[in-house]
């Protein structure tokens, strides 16, 4: 199935036509792009645009038309009011989706006239933010009731098919109004970047309505793949990543089968690892480049004179180790990779001659607000370490506390680093 898209480029690669390529493509169905103007941005800000010629973009639009099936229409930048008519035009009749993009999230202007996006209303399913609707509506948003006057004046008094009004400037809400009903999306609260969430949550609307779900059930898929996108966003971009399920499953594949193997190579050291694995057991975890973590299932443990996996390696097998590597992650995004070992003199003496870079923080300093919050003590030590290091530790301690067991953490770029560090420490 194909999903027409039409929409302005964002030269920072976070929104626009990129993001909605990604997002119908990531949905496994057909994107035909049809640009709308060229925004000169990056990741700070837009310092300007140039929309195309009308004559351009409906030409555009016909070469498209009339080749192709399109199940729906997502339309989003059009840059000026004669696109918007030229636009409204060539699509009428379709199933369109429309996000009236009237300036970027930080505040620059995105069209010529406000006014003349109204002609693509009629008939369509809109979905602006909350300023979009104070704009379209002329009414101040300031709760779910003022959500609802506002979308119901957008359908009745502007002709649109349904409103979608998006509650992300207020409590993550988002509001349909169709058919004269109100249904309420409530969102969850979710860290990453969220520039481009409007083009992607628009484009998977579409997505979703040119695959034939109805449209509440479109709205919820669509919201809940925007809040994937920007549970799993991109850096570079600092914007939202619709290809996220992709990726995500591509490096749980290889993080899995990563770690499998070391813990194999682990397994292997047997009587040498043997006196160093702690009475709570050794764990070793690995983070994907998205920040998921795989660990060892049960821990490893002695095994007479041996040692041992209890378990497979799988996601979120360790909450502890999974805590101080995303910790550590936060300061040196490039160590993706930990093991924890019992302590002992000898191992920081031996790491030190190494050239290793060690740390260490005394639980018995920990802070009476960080004792009391839940799972605050991993955080808290990992900062701490890492401050007084003034660099990146490669092997992180503690001496222990009351009913703690003194403990040595060792870091690494990846899992065979971590490893290659312990066969070092064992000689």
């Amino acid at each position: 199935m194909a999903v027409l898209i039409v929409a302005g480029l964002d030269t920072g690669g976070g929104a626009g036509l990129k993001a909605d390529i990604e997002t119908v493509s990531a949905l496994s169905e057909h994107p035909l792009p049809v640009l709308t103007a060229v925004t000169y941005q990056n990741p700070e800000g837009v310092s300007g645009y140039h929309p195309l010629p009308p004559e351009v973009v409906r030409r555009e639009l016909r070469a498209v038309k009339g080749h192709f099936d399109i199940n729906a229409v997502k339309i989003g930048m059009l840059g000026s009011g004669g696109i918007a008519k030229a636009v409204a035009k060539e699509t009428e009749g379709l199933r369109r989706v429309f996000d009236p993009v009237m300036a970027s999230s930080t505040g620059e202007k995105l069209v010529d006239d406000i006014e003349s996006l109204k002609v693509l209303v009629e008939g369509s399913i809109v979905t602006p933010n909350v300023p979009e609707a104070e704009a379209l509506s002329g009414l101040k948003i300031r709760s779910i009731e003022d959500m609802k006057e506002s979308a119901r004046f957008i359908a009745q008094t502007l002709k649109a098919e349904a409103v979608i009004v998006k509650g992300g400037h207020l409590d993550l809400t988002d509001l349909l109004y169709w058919n004269g009903e109100f249904f309420e999306f409530k969102g969850r609260k979710v860290d990453g970047f969220t520039h481009g969430t409007g083009c992607a949550f628009s484009s998977a609307l579409a997505t979703f309505l040119a695959k034939g779900l109805e449209l509440p059930e479109a709205v919820e898929r669509a919201k809940r793949f925007v809040e994937n996108s920007i549970r799993f966003s991109k850096t570079e971009a600092k914007a939202v990543n619709p290809l996220w399920k992709l990726q995500r499953d591509s490096h749980r594949w290889r993080a899995r089968e990563e770690l499998e193997k070391a813990v194999e190579e682990l397994v292997k050291l047997g009587e040498q690892l043997n006196p160093h694995v702690p009475e709570v057991g050794t764990n070793f975890a690995l983070a994907t480049p998205l920040g998921e973590v795989f660990a060892v299932k049960g821990r490893i443990v002695r095994y007479g004179k041996a040692v041992k996996p209890v378990g497979p390696v799988e996601l979120n097998a360790s909450d502890h180790l999974r805590r101080a590597l995303l910790k550590m992650r936060e300061f040196y995004p490039e160590v993706r990779a930990v093991l924890n070992l019992r302590y002992s003199e000898g191992l920081i003496e031996r790491a030190e001659k190494l050239g290793l870079t060690v740390s260490f923080y005394d639980r018995r300093e920990e802070p009476e607000e960080v004792k009391r919050a839940e799972r605050g003590t991993m955080e808290w030590g990992i900062e701490t370490a890492v401050k007084k290091a003034g660099r990146k530790p490669d092997l992180v301690y503690h001496l222990g506390d009351w009913g703690k067991e003194p403990m040595v953490l060792i870091f690494g770029r990846d899992a065979r680093e971590v490893v290659r560090k312990v066969k070092e420490l064992l000689g």
